[in-house]
C-alpha cells in the first residue's frame, strides 16, 4: 500500500481510471464544452458540519473568478443549502423550480462575484433532500442545453454519507476532502473517504484543512489522516492547502460577504489566493475529462 510522506503533496489531476470511466460512458473521446475550453469538476465535501466547507467553496470561486476563470457554483447541500447566504446573493429561483415548474435552468442560474455563476438549491425542502431517478435525468437534460462555457465546477456537497453527498462526490473528477484539527471532523473525513472508496470505488481523494494556527499543524492532521489510511484503505490523499483560523472569517459571514473581499490582507484571504494558484498551476496538465453532460451521465449511473 502506498506510503504518505510528510511534506505537501503537488496538487494533480484525477486518477486514470476516472477518465477511462467518463469516456466509457460517453462511448468516445470526451470534449471540451462550447469554445474547446476543457472544465474541471470538484466536488467539495466533508464527513462532519460545521467545517466551513461552504465559506471555502464560495471564498475558492471567487478568488478563481478574480483570475479570470468563469465558475460554476453548485449548491449540491439539498434541503439545507446556503451558498447564496455566504455570498450574499439573492436568487430569484432554487433548484426546486426546475422539477415542479417550466423554468428553465438558465432561469435559475445567478451571477456571483466577477466570473461566477450559482445554481441555488433550496433550504427547507424536504424533496431535494433524496433526489429521484427522475429528477437526475431532469439535470441531465437541463445541463445539455446549457449554452455557457466553464472552466471550474466546484459543487459545494452536504457534509455526512447521505445519498445525495455520495452521488455528488463520485460523479466528480476531484473529491476534495475538508477536514479540522477537531477529532470528530479527522474521524469523519476518513470515514467519508472509506465509504467512497468501498461503495463507489474511489482511489483518489484531495484534503483541506480548516481553521488551523498555522501549516505545521495543517500538515499534521494530513499526517494522521494519512497514516490511517495507509493501514486501511488502498487510496491515496493529496494535500491541496489550508486556511488558517482567522477571526475575520467569521465576521465576513456575518456580514453576508466573502471574507477574500471584505479583509484582502487577512492570512485567511492569503491561503485562498495559495489555493487558488494551485488549482490554476494545475489545469493545463490536467487529463481532458470534463464535460457538464458527461459529468450528468456519471451521476445517475452512480445511482443507479
Amino acid at each position: 500500500m502506498k506510503n504518505h510522506k510528510a511534506t505537501v503533496i503537488p496538487f494533480r489531476g484525477g486518477a486514470p481510471d476516472q477518465a477511462s470511466t467518463l469516456r466509457r460512458l460517453a462511448g468516445g473521446d470526451v470534449q471540451g464544452v462550447g469554445d474547446g475550453r476543457r472544465m474541471r469538476i470538484l466536488s467539495v465535501t466533508s464527513g462532519k458540519g460545521g467545517v466551513g466547507k461552504t465559506s471555502l467553496t464560495c471564498n475558492i470561486a471567487t478568488r478563481l473568478g478574480q483570475l479570470g476563470q468563469k465558475v460554476l457554483v453548485v449548491d449540491a447541500d439539498m434541503g439545507l443549502a446556503n451558498v447564496d447566504i455566504v455570498m450574499g446573493i439573492k436568487p430569484k429561483a432554487t433548484l426546486e423550480k426546475l422539477f415542479d415548474s417550466d423554468m428553465e435552468l438558465d432561469d435559475i442560474l445567478v451571477e456571483g462575484p466577477p466570473n461566477v455563476t450559482v445554481l441555488p438549491a433550496g433550504s427547507g425542502v424536504r424533496d431535494l433532500v433524496h433526489l429521484s431517478e427522475g429528477q437526475v435525468i431532469r439535470f441531465l437534460e437541463a445541463f445539455d442545453t446549457l449554452d455557457r462555457d466553464f472552466d471550474f465546477t466546484l459543487i459545494d456537497t452536504g457534509a455526512g454519507i447521505g445519498s445525495n453527498v455520495l452521488y455528488f462526490n463520485a460523479a466528480a473528477q476531484d473529491v476534495l476532502v475538508v477536514a479540522t484539527p477537531e477529532p470528530t471532523s479527522m474521524t469523519d473525513a476518513y470515514a467519508t473517504m472509506k465509504v467512497l472508496h468501498q461503495s463507489h470505488g474511489l482511489k483518489r481523494f484531495t484534503l483541506m484543512v480548516n481553521n488551523v494556527e498555522d501549516r505545521k499543524e495543517a500538515l499534521d492532521v494530513y499526517r494522521r489522516l494519512t497514516a490511517v489510511a495507509d493501514r486501511y484503505l488502498d487510496i491515496s490523499i493529496d494535500y491541496l492547502g489550508h486556511v488558517q483560523r482567522d477571526t475575520r472569517v467569521g465576521r465576513a459571514i456575518m456580514e453576508r460577504g466573502l471574507f477574500i473581499d471584505r479583509y484582502p490582507d487577512s492570512e485567511a484571504a492569503r491561503c485562498i489566493d495559495e489555493i487558488a494558484s494551485r488549482l490554476m498551476e494545475d489545469t493545463d496538465v490536467r487529463p481532458p475529462t470534463g464535460n457538464l453532460q458527461f459529468f450528468w451521465r456519471r451521476l445517475l449511473s452512480a445511482g443507479a
